[in-house]
């Protein structure tokens, strides 16, 4: 078994009077790649919301139980911090729009008013596109708007920006859902690179992604966890009957 890096115990989430996680515990491992799985509405993007703490950025929102970081509950720490440590990739790319490729990748130092000389930041902004695999195609223009990139060289730019903060796990909510099959297969390419350096989590509703790029995959219906174990075996001999029915396309 690898090493845990993220340990959810009881997690439960709610909005307003509606519970929409109830009792989420699960483990997830170093250097490995867990797809979060299931029905539209079952509480997937909440779920890795509550471990961005980006529940907080709704006043109608609350959460409950543990997220244990290196034996420190993310609940009870500073947000700002924990999004340093668990960066996160939304479903569509969102570079800043003002920005030039060079300052998104650099946006979490400014924002978080870290200063570092010219010298350091061109080596943040190389290592991190090298990383999430847009170096080569973007070293002759740097300085032009993140924005002007393609989707998919978009979606990278911003893995990106999250790597560049030292990132030890990395959310992504749906990274494909709106990209063409070529810019997919290039963020399911990355993601098998990116495991040597970061824990990845990744929502998705394709199943054979899953299949293709992780090695754990936990099944949510109804805010509730139905199964969790290793991709192969989920797929191929799901212990819940649930589980089953969806992996079949019955529901969902």
């Amino acid at each position: 078994m690898s090493n845990k890096i993220l340990d959810i115990k009881n997690l439960n989430a709610f909005y307003q009077n509606h519970q929409i996680l109830h009792d989420v515990t699960l483990n997830f491992f170093s250097n490995k790649a867990t797809a979060i799985m299931g029905p539209s509405g079952c509480g997937k993007t909440t779920f890795i919301r509550c471990i961005n703490r980006m529940h907080e950025l709704d006043p109608k929102a609350k959460v409950t139980g543990e997220i244990i970081l290196h034996n420190q509950n993310t609940l009870d720490m500073d947000s700002i911090l924990v999004r340093r440590k668990i960066g996160m990739v939304f479903q569509r790319a969102n570079p800043f729009p003002t920005m030039s490729i060079y300052d998104n990748v650099l946006a979490g130092y400014k924002l978080n008013g870290i200063k570092k000389s010219r010298d350091e930041k061109d080596e943040i902004v190389q290592d991190s596109l090298e990383k999430a695999g847009l170096w080569h195609e973007v070293k002759d223009f740097l300085h032009r708007k993140g924005t002007l990139l393609s989707g998919g060289q978009q979606q990278r730019l911003c893995i990106a920006r999250s790597l560049a903060m030292k990132t030890e796990i990395l959310l992504l909510d749906e990274p494909t859902s709106a990209l063409d099959p070529y810019a997919t297969a290039n963020i399911e390419e990355l993601i098998e690179e990116l495991k040597k350096d970061v824990t990845i989590i990744i929502v998705t509703h394709n199943m054979s992604q899953a299949a293709r790029v992780t090695d754990y995959t936990a099944f949510l219906y109804e805010g509730k966890l139905i199964e969790f174990g290793e991709t192969e075996k989920l797929f191929t001999v799901p212990k819940h009957k649930m589980t089953e029915e969806y992996l079949a396309g019955r529901f969902g």
